[in-house]
């Protein structure tokens, strides 16, 4: 969906990515292949995936994130971080590997035109982990608590969220309200229609 919207809208919208652990320790990991989650990605997610020409399968590993993230830190600070996303997307919605091992993470970069040397040094010191947390902080200010979650504004603080795996045509709409100054008005809008109205007949 991302790529689409650049394809569409070009300069006219910039997509900043900032960092969301689903499952931060001490939160445990779900088994990765339950006769429950085979139901659900066979009805509902590999379908979606399917329609949108995405190649994805149930993966058959569970990972922590933290790692991940400080990883797309470093491939932002020189211009890979589309390039390391890509590659980290593809080795586990398709190929099942471990996103959150550093030596994973180290070949992705690779992938991505990141020396392993880089890599391998920043994710041991801990060099983007301050970035991060600070990410996740301001993420749990603006009371995101799932994934996939979007902004769509210029100010946080008002732009209109997009959550959920929803339709382009939602992301889309969000983004024309956003570029026509519409989007303020939109969530007043949701606000009033939120708030029952009190009844003339009642005291």
């Amino acid at each position: 969906m991302v790529d689409r919207l650049k394809l569409e809208y070009g300069d006219r919208v910039d997509v900043d990515w900032y960092a969301f652990e689903l499952r931060p320790e001490p939160v445990p990991l779900p088994a990765p292949a339950t006769p429950e989650r085979r139901e659900r990605w066979a009805t509902s997610i590999l379908p979606m995936a399917a329609e949108r020409g995405l190649e994805m399968r149930l993966p058959s590993v569970a990972s922590r994130t933290r790692l991940t993230h400080q990883a797309v830190e470093l491939a932002r600070d020189h211009q890979k971080a589309d390039a390391l996303r890509h590659a980290i997307f593809e080795a586990f919605f398709r190929d099942s590997r471990d996103i959150g091992d550093a030596t994973v993470l180290a070949d992705l970069g690779e992938v991505a035109g990141i020396h392993r040397t880089l890599m391998t040094r920043a994710l041991e010191a801990g060099t983007y982990l301050p970035r991060v947390l600070e990410q996740e902080q301001a993420a749990h200010r603006l009371r995101v608590n799932g994934v996939p979650a979007m902004l769509v504004g210029d100010d946080l603080a008002v732009a209109e969220p997009v959550i959920g795996a929803v339709p382009y045509e939602w992301l889309k709409g969000a983004v024309d309200r956003a570029l026509s100054g519409d989007s303020l008005e939109w969530r007043r809008r949701a606000l009033r229609s939120a708030i029952p109205l009190k009844d003339s007949d009642s005291n």
